[in-house]
Parts: C-alpha cells; structure tokens; sequence
C-alpha cells in the first residue's frame, strides 16, 4: 500500500527537479585525459612541413610561384626530372634537376648556381645550402606556393604548355 501511495507523489517531485537542474550544455566529450598530453605543438598551415621522402609521398609535379617585388619568380617541376624558371622580368631557364638521397629536396644548377630546394605539400622552400636543416622554421622569403598542379600553364608568358608537368607538350 505504501507503494501505491509514494508512486503519484514521485513523478511530479521529479519533475520538479528536472526543470531545476543545471542548464550549461552537457559535455559531450566522455574521454579521460588524466596522464595524456594535450598540448600539442602548434603548426603554421603557412608553411606545410618538409615531406619525408617527397618524391613518393607528395604530388610535387606543378608550378610554383614567389611574389618578387610587382612580379613574381615562378619554378615548374616535371615529374621526368625537368624544370623551367621565370624570373619577374619574365627569363626562362630550363634544365634538369636532382634529387637527392633523403628524397626530400632537389638541386638545381641554374647560371653557376647550385640551388636546393625542400618539397612540402603545397610548397618549395629555397633552402641557403645541401646542409641546411629541413625541420626548422621556415620563411616566407624562402617559401614558392604551389599556384597550378600538373598539366597547368605557368604564368601570362604561355612558354609551359598543359602537360608540361609530366614532360608532354600539346
């Protein structure tokens, strides 16, 4: 009998108590991060990282430019070893490149010039020499974005073609 009388009490007591309870949002997150760390470093989405062996992991075929004063350096990779450069005032070279071992960066002999480069997704960084380290902090004075991906012209001067970046003229 103590049952029967208890139970109509109850609901409305409960439902009481349910419009006073606590309004915040509840957390939604049910992860337990006693003994982790959550600090993690923090990343510039401006300079990608340099790719652990770039030439198989990242797609580095395509054209890559540098704002340089009113113009800009612009540098096509072909994925058959080649190159093309333009310079602001709008010279072409064209050659071949290396890579070398760690197959991260690339040389390239342009007028007398050794010049390396380290490969990120999205991005070419100049590099001072062969021993400069890929890991640090990188610049923008020495950073080319990826502007047009294979097969793109490079530029208002028209000289790379589509399919310029796998070695094919149309």
């Amino acid at each position: 009998m103590r049952l029967a009388t208890a139970l109509p009490l109850a609901a409305p007591l409960a439902l009481a108590l349910a419009a006073c309870g606590d309004t915040a949002p509840a957390d939604t997150a049910d992860t337990d991060t006693a003994g982790v760390d959550v600090n993690l470093p923090q990343v510039d989405p401006r300079f990608p990282s340099v790719a652990p062996d770039a030439r198989t992991s990242v797609n580095y075929a395509g054209t890559y430019a540098q704002p340089v004063g009113g113009g800009e350096r612009a540098i096509t990779l072909r994925t058959d070893g080649t190159y093309v450069m333009r310079d602001p005032d709008g010279t072409e070279t064209s050659g071949t490149y290396n890579w070398y071992d760690d197959n991260s960066r690339i040389l390239i002999k342009a007028g007398g010039e050794n010049q390396v480069y380290a490969i990120a997704d999205g991005a070419l960084y100049r590099m001072p020499d062969e021993n400069a380290s890929t890991t640090g902090t990188m610049t923008e004075a020495q950073t080319y974005r990826r502007v047009i991906g294979p097969g793109g012209p490079m530029g208002a001067s028209g000289s790379a073609k589509a399919g310029d970046a796998s070695g094919t003229t149309q």
